[in-house]
């Protein structure tokens, strides 16, 4: 009776453990879940003032990873300090902006003024179409091409990449604090994880994240000023207006996974078309820009990146989906950095492991 006893305590004391696991397993996910509820209600009704900071922090970085560009640079046997290189990266991050906000302002001018004659050329290129086909005499067809607004389409598209540059006086008071926390922020993790296990493992995960993030950031930009300049040479061989400026939509496109390589494409071709009035010119840039895109982003690209982001191609979409109904545009300039850090994070917990290897191209996070 005794070992009959002792075996029923033991099976209810198992059975109990067993049921405490469960509730706490539960209770963890509750959280979870509660808490991606709480992130995500922050993140869309917090967008304009998330938006900013997200930018400042990839800048942040950038600005880091050219500065340690700068440090490795020497002369006669010597090596710029941490400062300088600091300064000379940030003049090279001022400079840039200055640029591209400088393209974006004077061609919003030139576009409206040159919107008229491309609208023009529209009614007389549906004109000669359609007459061709013996439709001329169709009124619809001019009521149609006369409704086409082509100078408040480029102007929109102008308009959105300024308001990308719009709140730069933000983003730059943003970085300047972030630098002025940088300097503080390993004493202040050493405070926070006095554990020396647990604060290497936050430092590792940290590392994880600004390596790969940057090794993102580095490759994509050269491989986006390459397809930029390519393009701008072929705009430039056939005489399209503004090639600067699409060279610059092509550089910043190409920052937007997979659909954004498609809309750099399509708008200086349509361009073309309305500056030409001739479907032949538009199809001739569509198809070299669109060899442009392919070589570059089919041969070029996968050999310089390799598997450094190691982000599955569905969840890269899903992402650029997810975070443009949340963000916008500038949502789909982000989602690879946002995305990479989330698989990161996810992967150094031993809950939420599963979830980030389902989000990895070929199921190892390589923690």
């Amino acid at each position: 009776m005794m070992q009959a006893s002792d075996t029923d305590e033991a099976e209810g004391t198992a059975s109990s453990a067993s049921d405490d696991l469960t509730l706490a397993t539960a209770m963890v996910w509750t959280s979870l879940f509660a808490g991606i509820w709480i992130l995500g209600s922050i993140l869309i009704n917090g967008r304009e003032f998330m938006i900013p900071i997200a930018v400042a922090i990839f800048l942040w970085q950038l600005i880091n990873g050219v500065a340690r560009l700068y440090g490795r640079i020497t002369l006669a046997g010597q090596s710029p300090g941490k400062g300088l290189s600091l300064l000379a990266a940030i003049v090279t991050i001022v400079l840039c902006c200055w640029f591209l906000v400088d393209i974006v302002a004077s061609n919003v001018a030139s576009v409206s003024t040159a919107a008229p004659g491309y609208e023009e050329n529209l009614r007389k290129l549906v004109r000669n179409t359609f007459g061709e086909a013996g439709f001329a005499r169709i009124p619809s067809l001019e009521q149609i091409a006369e409704r086409i607004d082509i100078g408040s389409a480029i102007t929109s598209l102008s308009s959105t990449l300024g308001g990308l540059l719009g709140n730069i006086g933000l983003v730059a008071l943003y970085v300047s604090f972030l630098f002025a926390e940088q300097s503080t922020f390993d004493r202040k993790l050493d405070s926070l994880f006095t554990d020396r296990r647990k604060r290497e493992w936050v430092s590792s995960m940290l590392t994880e994240i600004e390596f790969r993030i940057e090794r993102y950031l580095w490759l994509k930009t050269v491989v986006s000023f390459l397809t930029a300049a390519l393009c701008y040479i072929v705009l430039l061989l056939v005489g399209v207006d503004y090639s600067i400026f699409w060279a610059l939509v092509v550089f910043l496109f190409n920052y937007i996974p997979n659909i954004g390589s498609l809309f750099a494409v399509l708008l200086p071709s349509i361009l073309t078309v309305l500056q030409f009035a001739s479907v032949t010119a538009g199809i001739g840039v569509l198809l070299a820009l669109a060899g442009i895109q392919f070589v570059v982003g089919n041969l070029v690209e996968p050999k310089l990146m390799g598997n450094s982001l190691n982000l599955s191609p569905l969840v890269i979409i899903l992402s650029l989906t997810l975070w443009g109904s949340i963000w916008g545009i500038a949502g789909m300039f982000l989602c690879v950095p946002i995305t990479v850090s989330i698989a990161i994070i996810l992967s150094h917990f031993e809950l939420t492991r599963p979830v980030a290897i389902l989000l990895s191209s070929d199921g190892s996070i390589g923690r």
